[in-house]
C-alpha cells in the first residue's frame, strides 16, 4: 500500500501512465485507438482556423489593392474547419463515453477479483488499507473516465500548442521559441498549483473518512436509536461541521499562497507577448509583413497561452486520476498474507486436526494464543469455553486459515498422513466447513440468496436447512423466500432472532465435513436455542463440530469441552469430568446456574433454560 502522506512526483506518475496505457487499451482498443487520433485531429483545428484567418485578413488587404482574391474559397475553407470540428467534438463524446463504461467495468473486475485474492483477514488489520480502499471503491466508477478524459483532450492540448505555435513560424523561425520560453515558467507554476489538491486531498483522506463517518452515523438506520435516544445528532452536525471548516481552512491558505506565488511568472509572460507584439507591429510599420500577420500574432499568442494554461491544467489534474490508478495498482501487486500454495498437496481424507505449540498475535497487540497443543479427532463435537478474551475466536479463525499461526503450526488428518494447513488449497479446505458466526453478515439480498450464498440451488437440501434451522417460521403469506431483505432496496427487515435462524440455515444448507459456531444462539431466546441445538446436535453427527459460547448449558451437547483462559487451555475433558475437577470450569458452570436462583445442584440442571 502507498502512504498516504507523500505526494507522488513526476517519475512515479509516467510510470503509473505506463502501467495504464496496457489496459486502458486492451479494454477496448479499436475505440480507444479512434479517440486518440480524435483528440490529435482536433488539436490541429486552432491553428487552421488562426492560418485561415490570416489568409483571409490578408485577402481583404490584397482586395482593397485591387488584386485578385478568391475570398469564397477562404470562407468555405473557414466553414469546413468548424464543421469538422463539431463533429469531432460529438464523435469524441459518444466514443469516449463507449470506451469509459468498458474500462470502468475492466478496473471493477480487477478491484472485486483481488479482494477475491486477499483470503485472509491479516491485510484488513492495517489502517492504510482502509484509507486506500476508501479512495479505491470511492473512485472506481469515475477515476476511469477521468483519465480517459484527460489524455484525449491532454493529447488535444499537445497538438495545439505545437500546431500553434508552429504558426508563429511565419514571423521568424525564433517566434516560436521566445514565445514558449516565456511561458514556461508558468506552465510550470501552473501545474504545481494544480497539483495542490491532488496533495491535500490525499493527506486528508483520514479526515475525510471521520466526516463521512459522522454523516453515516447520522443518517443511517442502525446508528438510529442511540442517537435519537441520547440526543446525538446536534453533537454530529458540530463535529462534521468543525472538521470540515478545519479542512477548508487549510485548503484556502494554501490555495492563496499557490495564486500569489503565480503573479511573478504571470507578469513575464504578459512581458514576452507584448513585446512579440510590438515587434510585428513594427515590422507591419516598415511594410515587411501584412494585417494578417498581425492578426495571426494576436490569435496565436491568446491561442498558445490559452492552450498551455489548459495544457497545465490538464497534466496537474491528471495527477489525480493517476495517483488513484497508482494506488491501484500497489493495491493489485501488493502480496497478500494468507494465500494458497503454488503446489497444494491433496485433501486428508481424515478430518482430523492437531494443533502444535499454536501461538498467535494480531497486528501490533499482546500473543491471543499461547503454545496450544491439542487434537481433535474426526467426528467429535468439542465445546470450546471460556471468558472474553480468552482466544476462543482467535482458534477458529486460525481454523478457518483467516490468519496463520505466529508460531507453531496446523495439522490435518491422522497420525499416519498429517498435512500442514498452509500446504492445503485454501478453497478447497474453505469448501468443506460451514459456520455459524456470532457477527454473521446480513445481506440485504432475498431470503433464498442468503441461504444460497452463490451455491447450486438444491430444492431438498434448501428445504431441510429452513426447516432445521427454524426459519421455517419466520416464513408467512407475506413472506417468502424471495423476499427482499434490508431497507436501502425497499425490503423487509428480520428481528436478531430471526436473523441467527438464517445465518444457521446457511450452515445446515452446505455440505461441510467441519461445523463450527460460534457463539450461534447469542442472539436467541431459551426455547429457540433449544430447538436450534436439537437440531445441531443431529447434524454434527460424523462431523468434527466445534462450538464456542459462552452459555455453559448448550456445551452438554458437546463429547468434550475445552476450557481458554487468557490464550492458553487449561482444562480438557467431559462435561461431568471438569465438574468433578472443580476448577474453571466447574467456577463458571456454578456462576451461570446462580443467575437462576435455588435448584438442583449445578450437574444436574441446565443453567441456560430457566
Amino acid at each position: 500500500m502507498t502512504s498516504a502522506s507523500s505526494e507522488p512526483g513526476h517519475a512515479e506518475l509516467l510510470r503509473t501512465l505506463r502501467a495504464t496505457l496496457p489496459d486502458l487499451w486492451r479494454s477496448q482498443p479499436l475505440v480507444t485507438g479512434g479517440l486518440l487520433l480524435l483528440g490529435a485531429a482536433q488539436g490541429l483545428m486552432p491553428a487552421v482556423t488562426i492560418l485561415i484567418g490570416k489568409w483571409t485578413v490578408d485577402g481583404v488587404s490584397g482586395l482593397l489593392a485591387g488584386q485578385s482574391v478568391n475570398l469564397t474559397a477562404l470562407a468555405g475553407a473557414w466553414a469546413g474547419a468548424a464543421l469538422l470540428t463539431q463533429l469531432t467534438t460529438v464523435l469524441t463524446q459518444v466514443m469516449q463515453g463507449v470506451a469509459a463504461d468498458h474500462y470502468t467495468l475492466h478496473v471493477n473486475q480487477r478491484l472485486m477479483r483481488r479482494m477475491t485474492e486477499l483470503q485472509g483477514l491479516d491485510v484488513l488489520e492495517d489502517p492504510q488499507f482502509h484509507d486506500d480502499i476508501e479512495v479505491l471503491q470511492g473512485g472506481a466508477s469515475y477515476r476511469p473516465l477521468n483519465l480517459l478524459s484527460t489524455l484525449v483532450y491532454g493529447l488535444r492540448g499537445v497538438a495545439a500548442a505545437i500546431s500553434v505555435a508552429a504558426t508563429l513560424l511565419i514571423i521568424g523561425w525564433w517566434v516560436p521559441l521566445v514565445v514558449v520560453a516565456g511561458m514556461l515558467p508558468l506552465l510550470s507554476r501552473q501545474m504545481q498549483f494544480y497539483r495542490l489538491g491532488w496533495t491535500l486531498f490525499i493527506q486528508n483522506t483520514p479526515e475525510a473518512r471521520e466526516v463521512n463517518y459522522l454523516s453515516r452515523v447520522a443518517l443511517r438506520h442502525e446508528y438510529a436509536k442511540e442517537v435519537r435516544l441520547y440526543g446525538l445528532a446536534p453533537h454530529l452536525q458540530r463535529e462534521a461541521l468543525q472538521r470540515t471548516r478545519a479542512y477548508q481552512d487549510t485548503l484556502r491558505a494554501q490555495r492563496t499562497r499557490g495564486l500569489l506565488a503565480l503573479l511573478p511568472f504571470e507578469a513575464l509572460s504578459l512581458l514576452v507577448t507584448a513585446g512579440l507584439f510590438v515587434f510585428v507591429v513594427g515590422q507591419a510599420q516598415a511594410g515587411r509583413v501584412g494585417a494578417g500577420s498581425i492578426v495571426l500574432v494576436i490569435t496565436a499568442l491568446a491561442a498558445l497561452q490559452g492552450e498551455l494554461r489548459q495544457l497545465s491544467e490538464m497534466i496537474s489534474t491528471a495527477t489525480e486520476p493517476l495517483s488513484w490508478f497508482g494506488k491501484l495498482h500497489a493495491f493489485l501487486s501488493a502480496p497478500g498474507g494468507v494465500q494458497s500454495p503454488a503446489q497444494p498437496r491433496p485433501m486428508p481424507t481424515d478430518g482430523a486436526i492437531t494443533l502444535e505449540n499454536v501461538s498467535f498475535a494480531y497486528r501490533d497487540q499482546p500473543p491471543a494464543l499461547h503454545d496450544l497443543t491439542l487434537h481433535i479427532p474426526a467426528g467429535q463435537t468439542v465445546a470450546i469455553v471460556g471468558e472474553n478474551g480468552a482466544g476462543k475466536t482467535t482458534l477458529v479463525k486460525l481454523l478457518l486459515r483467516y490468519y496463520d499461526p505466529t508460531a507453531g503450526r496446523i495439522l490435518i488428518g491422522d497420525a499416519a498422513a498429517r498435512t500442514d494447513l498452509r500446504d492445503l488449497d485454501l478453497n478447497d479446505w474453505r469448501a468443506g466447513i460451514a459456520a455459524v458466526f456470532q457477527d454473521f453478515a446480513r445481506f440485504e439480498w432475498t431470503l433464498r440468496e442468503n441461504i444460497l450464498l452463490g451455491q447450486t440451488p438444491d430444492g431438498d437440501r434448501l428445504n431441510a436447512a429452513v426447516q432445521g434451522s427454524g426459519l421455517s417460521g419466520v416464513l408467512n403469506d407475506s413472506r417468502t423466500l424471495d423476499t427482499r431483505l434490508g431497507q436501502a432496496f425497499g425490503g423487509t427487515e428480520l428481528s436478531g432472532g430471526q436473523w441467527q435462524k438464517l445465518a444457521t440455515a446457511r450452515a445446515l444448507y452446505r455440505s461441510a465435513r467441519l461445523l463450527i459456531l460460534d457463539e450461534p444462539t447469542a442472539a436467541l431466546d431459551p426455547r429457540s436455542e433449544a430447538e436450534v441445538f436439537s437440531t445441531f446436535a443431529a447434524l454434527a453427527r460424523g462431523r468434527t463440530t466445534l462450538l464456542v459460547t459462552h452459555r455453559l448449558g448448550s456445551v452438554l451437547m458437546a463429547d468434550r469441552i475445552l476450557v481458554m483462559k487468557a490464550g492458553r487451555l487449561i482444562e480438557d475433558g467431559t462435561h461431568a469430568e471438569l465438574l468433578a475437577r472443580g476448577g474453571e470450569y466447574a467456577e463458571l458452570w456454578q456462576l451461570q446456574a446462580r443467575q437462576y436462583g435455588t435448584g438442583p445442584a449445578p450437574h444436574e440442571r441446565d443453567p441456560a433454560y430457566p
